[in-house]
Order: structure tokens, then sequence, then C-alpha cells
């Protein structure tokens, strides 16, 4: 039996753009090597997923980095209607 979930139109945008940002990983990919087919490059761009908590732990800077854009995305949540800028 599968569990059953109501996914909110929130979580939907958010996957959506996930899935753009995922192509265009993708398009870069192909541009380093052309000759890639589209399976190849989808390919290694999993690859590159898989090994980013790798990448995360080699590089204290990149996770404060990350730290730093999840405590503004709570910020902005907490003050939608405060000036961002």
């Amino acid at each position: 039996m599968t569990k059953k979930y109501k996914i909110s139109a929130k979580d939907v945008d958010t996957r959506i753009l996930a899935i753009y940002a995922l192509d265009q990983l993708i398009d870069y990919i192909r541009t380093i090597d052309p000759d890639l087919k589209p399976d190849e490059a989808t390919l290694l761009a999993a690859i590159a997923l898989h090994s980013l908590p790798e990448l995360f732990n080699d590089d204290p800077l990149l996770v404060n980095r990350f730290r730093e854009a999840a405590a503004e995305i709570k910020r902005k949540k907490r003050n939608p209607n405060k000036d961002n800028s």
C-alpha cells in the first residue's frame, strides 16, 4: 500500500524550480562536452547531485553559504512584507 499525501501548491512550485535548475545543470554539462547525449548528461548531473554532500563536507565555506541562504529564506518567511533589499 502506498502512502498518499497532499502536496501544496508551494511545494509544486519549488519542485518545478528544482526541475528547471536540474535542466540548466544538464545544459551546462553539455557545454563541457557537446558530444554527450541528453541521457548521458543527465546521468552526469545525477552523479554531481549525489556527490554534493561530500563536496559540502570538504568545503566549510560552502556549508556556511548555504546556512546563510537558509537563514535568509526563513527571515523572508517571517517578514514577508518587509523590504528585502
